[in-house]
């Protein structure tokens, strides 16, 4: 193999486990791996911790670390994205300025105000890298990884002509709690799940070719086994699944926030509490990003940085993400099953217009990634995720086109916006604390 693998943001965690995940696979190797990052010591950092490793292992893999975007995507054939534009100050501005405005969320990386900000940074960022791609590499398969997952990956499509899906582990969050609650083995468990990133909905679960859903749904509704549902937690899930009649693939921390119910959730005693611990981003008390956020951020920087020169050891680890399985598949003409990927729907759901972004199962081969459909979502669910996507739509076309207008509609469509003087109110204080670190100018 001679391909070209670039990382997008190779300062952040993924990367490690995408080498580990390349030592899975274990026929990619003869390639480059390219270690891209805007910050320059990060990717030098993060270059001589892998290039001990492969030395370490024996593999043939080319590796260099870079800071320039033309150096990094000039003939790359696989572009893995994982960014956060524009830092610890991003976050804080675009997950505080809505909680000062009375507007709840647990993690603010997709939907709510926090999800629409955070896409202001995030959609151009990685516009440039895809349009970028189009010049260098017009053949080059993006796999986006960073969030908010659905919007991103419409304007990629929209934008450009590069190729692009994204990928999430989300769903096996209820995989997960099937194998607890029905006492199965995880490995035997198949699923079928349909809608977009963070809110999926099950059609099928089979454990060892037998269709278990109605046990799933009968063990969630019964709540026999509420410990392990708090746990989980998919007290929030039982609910839905009351009300829609599909359960949902991740837990309640990232499916609360789809739902205007958010409000109603927080204040029950139990419910509440939970959301407020599984959020790991937010201090309720104080409205602000969690000190923990910032203290764990400044460790992993000190842990690269004492890795790189060699003083502590380091070890690789999968990540079982789906990134190296699908470069292996297109390069080696392998034919593989996905679980969960992102990408342009053609049929794949009904109700559901195509060319809109969805996540269902998939396949992959030399070929390329194609979805599989996912049939029998109710009717009330497609209304929910048509909403969204008309929602993320508005975003993406509002970013483009630099209108504030459009941005704002989108905010004032999002289930958690209270009213629509409150966006007017926290987009414009946002793009007054965040404008100089804005690639767009909203006019």
């Amino acid at each position: 193999m001679d391909e070209k693998i670039t990382i997008v943001g190779a300062g952040s965690h993924f990367t490690l486990g995408l080498l580990g995940d390349l030592y899975r696979v274990n026929d990619l190797w003869g390639g480059e791996l390219v270690l891209y990052d805007i910050d320059e010591e990060r990717a030098k950092a993060m270059e001589k911790i892998v290039e001990r490793d492969v030395k370490r292992r024996g593999v043939e893999l080319k590796v260099n670390a870079t800071s320039d975007k033309v150096e990094a995507l000039e003939n790359s054939d696989f572009t893995i994205v994982a960014i956060r534009a524009g830092g610890l100050k991003a976050l804080r501005n675009f997950l505080e300025i809505p909680l000062r405005h009375g507007i709840l969320q647990v993690v603010g990386d997709t939907v709510g105000p926090s999800g629409i900000l955070k896409g202001l940074f995030e959609i151009p960022a990685v516009l440039e890298i895809a349009k970028t791609l189009e010049d260098l590499s017009p053949k080059a398969l993006m796999i986006n990884f960073t969030n908010p997952m659905t919007p991103i990956c419409m304007s990629v499509l929209k934008a450009t002509r590069v190729k692009i899906i994204g990928l999430c582990h989300g769903v096996y969050d209820v995989m997960r709690l099937a194998s607890k609650l029905l006492d199965l083995e995880f490995d035997g468990i198949k699923l079928e799940a349909g809608g977009i990133n963070h809110l999926t909905w099950v059609t099928s679960m089979k454990y060892q070719g037998s269709e278990v859903l109605d046990d799933f749904n009968r063990a969630v509704l019964e709540g026999k086994r509420w410990n392990i549902l708090k746990a989980h937690p998919y007290m929030i899930g039982r609910q839905l699944l009351k009300a829609y009649k599909h359960p949902t693939t991740a837990s309640d921390r990232h499916i609360a926030e789809f739902f205007h119910y958010l409000y109603e959730w927080f204040r029950d005693p139990e419910i509440g509490g939970i959301l407020k611990k599984v959020s790991r981003y937010i201090d309720y008390e104080r409205l602000t990003l969690s000190d923990k956020v910032i203290e764990n951020a400044e460790t992993r920087w000190r842990w690269l940085l004492r890795a790189a020169r060699g003083e502590i050891p380091v070890k690789v680890e999968p990540s079982y993400e789906a990134a190296m399985d699908i470069i292996s598949s297109i390069v080696n003409n392998k034919r593989r099953e996905l679980i969960a990927v992102n990408l342009s729907n053609d049929f794949y759901i009904d109700g559901v217009p195509n060319g809109y972004v969805v996540e269902v199962p998939g396949t992959v081969d030399g070929n390329g990634v194609k979805g599989k459909p996912v049939r029998g979502l109710s009717t009330s669910v497609t209304v929910i995720l048509n909403m969204h996507l008309k929602k993320f739509e508005l975003l993406v076309q509002g970013i483009l086109e630099e209108s504030k207008d459009l941005v704002l509609e989108a905010m004032a469509l999002d289930p958690l916006t209270t009213s629509p003087e409150k966006a007017e109110v926290i987009l414009r204080e946002f793009l007054e604390k965040s404008g100089d670190l804005l690639a767009i100018d909203l006019k």
